[in-house]
């Protein structure tokens, strides 16, 4: 059955109820995520994407057809429970593009300023600002970003904003998705998720790639995943991070920052969990892989980091608000407690080499016979029964340290 829409003929806009076989069949396997229910409205120019966007009512698809969508202006999406798919489930075919990471009138590609939006298997390239902004303080919360890849922006590739309105961008997921530079970001104003005051947002099964600044700045730039300006609640996992300036940082600094969620002091961060995720960098100018700064209640399991640089640590607690459970890590440098962090340390092997790994230049970071000292070297934790690759541990004894279990292409895996 189709409704009538505001949106006239001449706009080719057609309306059915159901997903297309093609992108029906475009669920991730891997993590269980199956596309949104409901009407769909097929797109396949920017005229026609613009005219959806701004007719679209709750609950509908708006599907993307193959193609480059040349933005003229922010896509603002401002209405609950819509979702902005490609249609054949591959974010290669759809192109969302502005005009290049400098001198960009657009700015943003997509603001999200409305609850329970999703975005899903399509690309958004080359913005000024962000790729994506999903605005807390205009109402946006339970955000879900599926299979897309966001490449080269100003800033931030996907940001999470607040204002003094205590209104948050809460309840967020980003999954299954990718984010990199093509070289670098042209400052050092850049993270791959940066989120303000949020809580209970999940960041699963993505890859980050060159997430750095410009050479000339010694690649310098912000942790790859940051949530602060007293985040809570946040999940971080099974997420790999390639040849990045820093990795992932729950909690900032220990100084409040004005748009603190609820106005808090004292801590820039609280609970969360940084699990099973792989973080390689071979590049002297390597900085922090896993930062807790001003972060209360976080744990900190199961993760494989593997850096060069110069930075004498792979994982850091620092400020005295800190306590974090830091167990089962697999690393090549110490765990450093700083500037009076406090932390509960077990299960972490420190001593890792490259021999260790199939192919860290790859950032395959299972672990080879040479890794023997990581096996069976963790300890018993209750709800992290599955590693990197959903398997599940232990197989021996005792869990492996680090992100995956067992040794790849052995009996035991």
């Amino acid at each position: 059955m189709n409704r009538v829409t505001s949106v006239p003929l001449a706009a080719a806009l057609v309306l059915t109820v159901a997903l297309p076989p093609a992108a029906s069949q475009a669920i991730c396997r891997r993590c269980g995520w199956k596309p949104p229910d409901g009407p769909v409205l097929h797109v396949k120019n920017i005229d026609e994407l613009e005219r959806a966007v701004a007719s679209a009512r709750p609950g509908e698809t708006i599907l993307l057809a193959d193609g480059t969508y040349a933005l003229r202006s922010t896509i603002d999406l401002r209405t609950a429970g819509v979702t902005l798919r490609g249609q054949r489930g591959d974010p290669a075919g759809v192109i969302i593009r502005g005009r290049g990471m400098t001198g960009d009138p657009v700015g943003v590609g997509l603001s999200v300023s409305a609850p329970e939006v999703t975005i899903a298997d399509l690309t958004i390239r080359d913005l000024g600002f962000h790729a994506i902004q999903v605005r807390g303080e205009q109402g946006a919360s339970r955000f879900t970003l599926h299979n897309a890849r966001l490449l080269d922006t100003g800033q931030q590739l996907l940001k999470g904003s607040v204002a003094q309105t205590r209104l948050y961008a809460d309840d967020g997921l980003v999954a299954c998705s990718s984010f990199a530079y093509t070289t670098s970001a042209p400052s050092d104003y850049t993270n791959g998720v940066d989120l303000l005051a949020t809580r209970g947002w999940v960041i699963r099964d993505n890859r980050f790639e060159r997430i750095r600044g410009p050479e000339a700045d010694g690649w310098r730039a912000g942790p790859t995943i940051l949530v602060w300006a007293a985040g809570e609640g946040t999940i971080v996992e099974r997420n790999t991070i390639v040849d990045s300036f820093r990795g992932i940082a729950l909690g900032l600094s220990d100084q409040p920052l004005v748009y603190a969620r609820n106005g808090e002091r004292a801590y820039d961060h609280t609970g969360g969990l940084i699990r099973n995720n792989v973080i390689v960098n071979l590049h002297r100018w390597a900085d922090e892989p896993i930062e807790a700064n001003a972060s209360r209640d976080v744990r900190i399991e199961h993760n494989t980091v593997f850096i060069e640089g110069a930075t004498p640590w792979s994982i850091q607690v620092r400020f005295p608000a800190s306590d974090a459970l830091v167990r089962n890590n697999l690393t090549n440098h110490r765990i450093f407690l700083r500037d009076g962090g406090r932390a509960s340390l077990d299960g972490n092997v420190t001593s890792a080499r490259l021999s260790w790994f199939v192919d860290a230049s790859r950032a395959d970071m299972h672990l080879t016979p040479a890794g023997r000292p990581a096996i069976d070297a963790g300890v018993a934790i209750a709800d992290a029964a599955q590693d990197f690759d959903r398997g599940l541990r232990p197989l021996g004894r005792a869990p492996d340290a680090g992100a995956f279990e067992g040794v790849k292409g052995s009996a035991s895996r």
